[in-house]
């Protein structure tokens, strides 16, 4: 098999697992990711929630009201600035979460150790540049979306055009990864 079926079997299996966790949490995926998000930064305001989940300030609020209303999440005032409000898991959220994915707990350490630490060093970065490829280029794509609908021959438009703005910001991107200069 290639890297690149091989990547491409990675992700329709992620897309498998996290459709199957948000069912089993009787939710939909954007308020799984979410919740992922919220979990990474222990805590964070609806602004970050909103940047990194990729919604608006809007969507997000709708989607906190709904985590919320099941019981997974929490907002709370900054005691320092009553005009921030923190959002984090509830620890109830937290136990399921835990339980569901204990097993990584057991695998992860498995599987490290089968490897150098050059080698896990090249896995890092390589899925690094992956995850900024990844965000980068749904940042153009999003700018080919129609939200009217559309036929298949004006995607195909669309899809060229796609494939010319990300070529020249693709490139210089990676580089600037690989080599460790900053992108513009």
């Amino acid at each position: 098999m290639k890297l690149k079926d091989v990547i491409r079997a990675d992700q329709v299996a992620q897309d498998v697992w996290e459709d199957c966790l948000a069912r089993f949490m009787g939710i939909n995926r954007t308020d799984s990711r979410c919740m992922d998000v919220i979990d990474r930064h222990g805590k964070i305001t609806a602004g970050t929630l909103a940047s990194e989940a990729r919604l608006t300030t809007g969507a997000v609020t709708v989607v906190v009201d709904r985590l919320e209303a099941v019981g997974y999440v929490v907002r709370e005032r900054d005691p320092a600035d009553r005009r921030k409000v923190w959002i984090s898991i509830t620890p109830i959220a937290g136990e399921i979460s835990s339980r569901v994915f204990a097993h990584f707990q057991l695998l992860t350490p498995l599987l490290i150790s089968r490897y150098s630490p050059d080698q896990l060093s090249a896995i890092v970065e390589f899925l690094e540049v992956g995850t900024r490829v990844n965000l980068e280029l749904a940042t153009i794509l999003e700018q080919h979306v129609d939200r009217k609908g559309t036929t298949p021959q004006a995607l195909l438009v669309a899809a060229r055009q796609f494939e010319r703005n990300g070529a020249r910001h693709m490139k210089a991107m990676i580089d600037a990864l690989l080599n460790g200069t900053p992108d513009k």
